[in-house]
This record gives C-alpha cells, sequence and structure tokens, in this order.
C-alpha cells in the first residue's frame, strides 16, 4: 500500500471513530437527561421513606436488622452535626456578617466621599461662573470702547488704542472660552462621579443581600444545630436516608405499607447503581476511542514524515510500501458496526444496565487494553518494515 493510500486509510478510520463517538456523546446526553429526572423521583421516595422510618423507629415498629444498621451509623453523624455546629458557630457566620457588615460600611463611606464631592464641585462652579461674569463684564466694556472709538476718523486718530483694545478682548474671549470648558469639566465630573456611584451602589446592594440571607440560613442551621433534641432528630433522620440510600435488598417490616416502601426504594436504589455504570461505562468508552484515534494520528504523522523523506530523496530512496496487518484490519472493521449498535440513543439512555452489558465484553476482547496494543504494535512493525528497504 502506498504511502498516501496508507494515509488515506488511517484518516477514514479516525473519521469512523469520530462518527462512533458522536453517537456515544448522544448516549452521554440521553443517561444524564434521563439520570436527571430519574434522581429527582428516587430524592422525593428517599425523603418521604425517611419520615416513615423515622416515625416507625420512634414508635418501635421498625426490623432489628434496620434498627440496628440505623444505630450503627448514628455516633458518626451526631459527631458530624456537632463539627458543623462548632463551625457554623465559629466560623461561617462570623465570616458572613462580617462580609455583609463590610459591604454595608463600603456602600456608606462612597456616598459620605460623594457627598464631600458635591460641596466642593459647588464651590469650583460658582468661583467659575463668577470669574465668567466678571470677564463678560469686562469683554462688552471693550466692545463699546472699540465700537465708540472705531466711529469717524476715531478708527485713524485712536488706532493704537483700539489695538490694544481688540487684543485684551481676545484674550478675555480665550479666557471666556477657557471657562467654560472648565465649568463643563466640573459637571461632567460630577455626573461621571453620581453615575459610578450609583451603579457600584445597586451592585453593593445585591452583595449585600446575598450575604444577608446567607446569615439567616446559616442562623436558622445554627438555631436548629443548638436544640439537643432537633439536633439529635437531624442525626437520626440522616442515618435513616443513608442505610435506605444503600439498600440493596428488601427489608421486612411489619407495616405492609412500609415494607411496599422499602421493597420500591432497593429497586430505586439498583435502578441508580445501574445509572452510574452506565455513565462510567459511555464516559470510559468515549475516552479510550479518544486515546486509539489519537494513536492513529500520531502513526500518520509517522508515515506523513517518511512519504515526505522519500519524496525529497526519490532518486537514491526506494518508493515505500506498508503493508497492514490482518489484525489491524479486522480491528478497525468494528467500528461501523459499533455505531450500529449504540445509536438509538433514546432506547438505550432508558436501558443503562443493558448497556453497561454490552460495553463490557467489548472491553474484554476487542477494544481491552492487549487487543489495543497489538494493533498499535502491528502498526508499528509496519513503518519498520516500509523504512527496511532503504538501509
Amino acid at each position: 500500500m502506498k504511502g498516501d493510500q496508507t494515509l488515506r486509510y488511517l484518516k477514514t478510520q479516525g473519521e469512523a471513530i469520530d462518527a462512533l463517538v458522536r453517537e456515544l456523546d448522544e448516549v452521554q446526553v440521553a443517561f444524564n437527561a434521563q439520570f436527571d429526572d430519574f434522581k429527582a423521583r428516587h430524592d422525593a421516595r428517599l425523603d418521604e421513606l425517611t419520615e416513615q422510618v423515622f416515625a416507625a423507629l420512634r414508635a418501635g415498629s421498625l426490623d432489628p436488622g434496620l434498627r440496628a444498621a440505623i444505630e450503627a451509623l448514628l455516633p458518626a453523624e451526631r459527631a458530624c452535626l456537632e463539627e458543623r455546629r462548632q463551625k457554623v458557630r465559629d466560623t461561617y457566620l462570623p465570616q458572613r456578617r462580617q462580609a455583609a457588615d463590610e459591604i454595608l460600611q463600603q456602600a456608606q463611606a462612597e456616598i459620605t466621599a460623594l457627598r464631600d464631592l458635591n460641596p466642593r464641585l459647588d464651590r469650583e462652579e460658582e468661583e467659575l461662573k463668577a470669574e465668567k461674569a466678571t470677564l463678560e463684564a469686562r469683554l462688552a466694556a471693550l466692545n463699546d470702547e472699540i465700537r465708540i472709538k472705531s466711529r469717524g476718523l476715531g478708527v485713524v486718530t485712536s488706532f493704537v488704542s483700539i489695538t490694544r483694545a481688540d487684543r485684551e478682548r481676545q484674550r478675555t474671549i480665550g479666557k471666556l472660552e477657557a471657562l467654560a470648558d472648565s465649568l463643563l469639566k466640573v459637571r461632567k465630573e460630577w455626573d461621571e462621579e453620581r453615575r459610578t456611584v450609583e451603579q457600584h451602589q445597586a451592585e453593593l446592594q445585591e452583595r449585600w443581600q446575598l450575604e444577608s440571607i446567607a446569615v439567616a440560613r446559616l442562623q436558622a442551621e445554627l438555631d436548629q444545630l443548638d436544640d439537643d433534641q432537633a439536633r439529635e432528630d437531624l442525626a437520626l433522620r440522616r442515618a435513616i436516608r443513608q442505610v435506605l440510600d444503600d439498600l440493596k435488598e428488601p427489608v421486612p417490616a411489619p407495616d405492609p405499607a412500609l415494607a411496599a416502601a422499602l421493597e420500591d426504594m432497593t429497586v430505586l436504589n439498583v435502578q441508580t447503581d445501574a445509572y452510574h455504570e452506565g455513565l462510567a461505562s459511555v464516559g470510559g468508552l468515549i475516552g479510550l476511542l479518544g486515546g486509539i484515534k489519537g494513536g492513529l494520528e500520531a502513526i500518520a504523522r509517522s508515515v506523513e514524515g517518511l512519504v515526505r523523506e522519500q519524496e525529497m530523496h526519490s532518486a537514491y530512496l526506494k518508493p515505500l510500501d506498508f503493508q497492514l496487518s490482518a489484525r489491524v484490519e479486522a480491528f478497525h472493521k468494528q467500528w461501523a458496526t459499533l455505531k450500529g449498535q449504540f445509536s438509538d440513543e433514546a432506547a438505550i439512555g432508558a436501558h443503562p444496565a443493558a448497556f453497561s452489558a454490552a460495553v463490557r465484553p467489548l472491553l474484554e476482547e476487542p477494544l481491552s487494553q492487549a487487543s489495543i496494543e497489538a494493533m498499535f504494535g502491528d502498526l508499528g512493525k509496519m513503518i519498520e518494515r516500509a523504512s527496511a528497504t532503504w538501509r
């Protein structure tokens, strides 16, 4: 096989892997979407059952084995809640309160600075206005002087004084223009500062509200944790929830309704594990395929380098002949089959356990580490054999 044919073959296999990965991406999206809905139902059922078991435990009507499993977790949950209580009281709540106070102080400091700025700018504006009025009066006087002296022969006899007055007039006009710029600058400074402060005040207000909400929530949590009975009930509920969330086999219960709910929880937990396994399987398979494609691209670069070298020195380097092994060709024939196998993402997304069961044998044989290493080993030997004729 010529070099360009080999490169086309490798490119085709990379494209086939990309097509398969796109199908698996759709499967992953389907898994995530359906798992989100399923997890919401699972957690809602878990919350309901936690309260049922809590009531049954308080009433003394719980299976001894289930009671023992819950009580075994209680010491750890009590310690966890006590640690949380100390952190909320000594660290989290003071930090949030301080953050809220600092935001409030910053907002007040900005308002004070703006108020201090206003009188200064007002004073500057009034001083500029007074100077402007003086200059305008002087300009009017100069205009009158020039007009009077310019009548009749006065323009000749008073030429020197008229010229002097006109020069002063031009200087006065220049000063008035500069004053106008200064007035505009003062007013612009005030407007810009006011807008900046108003915008930042809105941002600070939002941050302060968020911190205040966090303070309120932490205070409510601390109030609950400071209550010995409430803290004990919470520890018990957490222990119950953990045990129920780990149930994989039905647990007997004197109450038929509770027994049915426990059995339903077991089924939901098994389905949760199936989704986790399915998500791990599809993610692992996508990563594996990405690694294979990356390896093919590295092989292609090596082939391309040899082809360029042969073309540059074709006068004394023999044409390259790349021979694909039967194992390499057989390995890469599986992409189209797998793409078809995983094309119905909606159906696969609803049956994660079936997907994991389908992926498992793939990883044990055609896509096993040994198979992948053997395939790349053959490609490496192909390159060595193709360039061996140059020696």
